[in-house]
């Protein structure tokens, strides 16, 4: 289960996470909390790579990004 988000994180901040579910890999894109982005993948290093598209185009336009992605992952 996902930690809730801390109250200290800066207003606008993207969080971008990765975990490991039974079915494969999901990565969920937030802005303030709230989902903006869900995917599913089979393969981890597809769901990785998309996750670093993404914090790559947040942070090329200015944006705080957060990533995590669950310890099982490596």
């Amino acid at each position: 289960m996902t930690q809730p988000e801390s109250d200290s994180v800066p207003a606008d901040t993207h969080h971008i996470e990765v975990r490991q579910e039974s079915y494969g890999f999901t990565l969920v894109h937030k802005l303030n909390g709230r989902v903006v982005y869900f995917a599913n993948y089979e393969n981890r290093m597809e769901a990785m790579r998309n996750a670093r598209r993404r914090v790559e185009t947040e942070e090329a336009e200015g944006h705080t990004v957060i990533l995590s992605a669950d310890a099982r992952l490596g």
